[in-house]
């Protein structure tokens, strides 16, 4: 990642995005933190043995649950020395690597104690992938309304493993670790507000299980480490959804009676666009996974995240280069596709795999709701119908039409970008331009 090499021009009017740079409070707080790093330099040192020993003095264990994060630690730390991260971006990048070693004690700590935790069962556990912003949490929502069905909480995903025997104040002590990591999300990008809403009871994508393994393509994909999801691509994924599947498998067993949450349930409701990238892998360590994958129009879905994540690129670099941007997820974007339609072709069985529409999603959500739980024979009465009602009326910052976007900011042609993923589109009959095409304001919203 580079940063940009000159003044980009300003986003039009409309658009969510106005900032491309710091604004004042925020080059005020760097210049804090550059301040801070000059007296104390440790803060936002990566390095691999300066980390682990600082987690490990944390938490107060030893035992990281095997080796096989390292080499990935080592390839994202080389990508963030490389790169020209501020001063708030190197404390911020210190403490979130950090903490995900800390996950990794707290885990490993847990299952040591509760070797039971093996034997939970995960069955048939239900995968919504698709591009982000394809209404996979619409969907996650309206599935997880249902007594018996299990997705997970922001709070829960930032610490997935209890930190108190006490449950309820193991609850508590979670919750506000989440609180104050949104606080701090939404002081830096507000405009998540009307992009993501997120708070830390939300049910969201599992990914950040993954930040525990150091594989985690998101690193590449809001970051723009392109070095490092270079050479993630290239790695088998296995060991890493094997130690995401004892993650969850410790979420479903630890003490949950708290906050309304109720006991564990049978089947989990999972969403993360970055299985589209590792289905093959996804598929051997959950042979009997249920796929759901959400279609867009591959402009807004592209334009739609370059949106989001130019809010991580200017939290991590002080400025965003737009077209940078839109390039690199575009080509990303472009893999992933390529990588999950192969792994259809070859492996999954057509029941085995349920495509929703988002055109039809957002427009029509009660009856494709009630045809997608029909496939996972999952019931839907009378009082499943008025819980996705309610849910679906409840007023949200982020509601259809709040995010405001364009292709053309991020260097992107409409067409020629249909032209990469015309495969993706014949394939799947995806409805394009119109009402939800990437323009000034986007009637259907996401």
């Amino acid at each position: 990642m580079s940063a940009p090499a000159g003044a980009s021009p300003a986003p039009p009017a409309a658009y969510t995005l106005q900032h491309l740079r710091y604004r004042p409070a925020l080059r005020a707080l760097n210049a804090a933190a550059g301040l801070l790093l000059r007296l104390a330099p440790r803060l936002g040192r990566l390095e691999r043995a300066d980390m682990l020993a600082a987690a490990r003095a944390d938490v107060g264990a030893l035992d990281l649950g095997g080796d096989t994060f390292v080499e990935a630690m080592d390839h994202i730390l080389a990508a963030l020395r490389a790169a020209p991260l501020t001063a708030l971006a190197r404390v911020v990048a210190r403490q979130t690597l950090q903490k995900a070693i800390s996950n990794r004690l707290r885990l490993a700590a847990w299952r040591a104690a509760h070797p039971e935790v093996d034997a939970v069962p995960l069955r048939a556990p239900v995968f919504i992938l698709g591009f982000p912003r394809t209404g996979t949490t619409l969907l996650q929502n309206l599935l997880a309304l249902d007594p018996g069905q299990r997705a997970l909480r922001f709070w829960e995903l930032q610490t997935p493993a209890p930190g108190h025997p006490d449950p309820r104040r193991d609850y508590r002590q979670r919750l506000r670790v989440g609180e104050a990591s949104l606080a701090a999300a939404y002081f830096v990008a507000p405009e998540m507000a009307q992009i993501h809403a997120v708070t830390a009871t939300s049910f969201e994508e599992c990914w950040p299980l993954f930040f525990n393994t150091f594989h985690v393509l998101n690193y590449d994909l809001q970051s723009g480490l392109a070095a490092y999801g270079d050479w993630l691509l290239d790695q088998d994924l296995r060991p890493a959804y094997a130690e995401y599947r004892r993650a969850l498998q410790t979420l479903c067993h630890a003490p949950r009676g708290t906050g309304g949450l109720g006991p564990p349930t049978e089947r989990l409701i999972l969403k993360c666009p970055e299985h589209l990238w590792f289905l093959d892998a996804l598929l051997d360590v959950f042979p009997d996974a249920r796929i759901v994958w959400t279609h867009r129009d591959p402009v807004d879905s592209v334009a739609s995240y370059c949106s989001l994540i130019s809010l991580n690129h200017r939290m991590l670099y002080g400025q965003v280069d737009p077209v940078a941007v839109g390039a690199h997820i575009a080509q990303r974007f472009e893999s992933g596709v390529q990588r999950a339609m192969s792994v259809v072709d070859r492996r999954l069985r057509p029941d085995q795999i349920f495509h929703v529409d988002f055109r039809a999603l957002r427009s029509e959500p009660l009856p494709v709701l009630r045809q997608l739980k029909g496939w996972l024979g999952q019931p839907h009465d009378a009082a499943a119908e008025a819980r996705a009602v309610a849910w679906l009326a409840a007023e949200r910052s982020d509601k259809p039409g709040q995010h405001l976007y364009g292709a053309e900011m991020f260097g992107l042609e409409p067409e020629a970008l249909r032209a990469r993923f015309a495969g993706y589109i014949d394939r799947f009959q995806i409805p394009v331009g119109g009402a939800g095409s990437s323009a000034a304001r986007l009637a259907l919203g996401g």
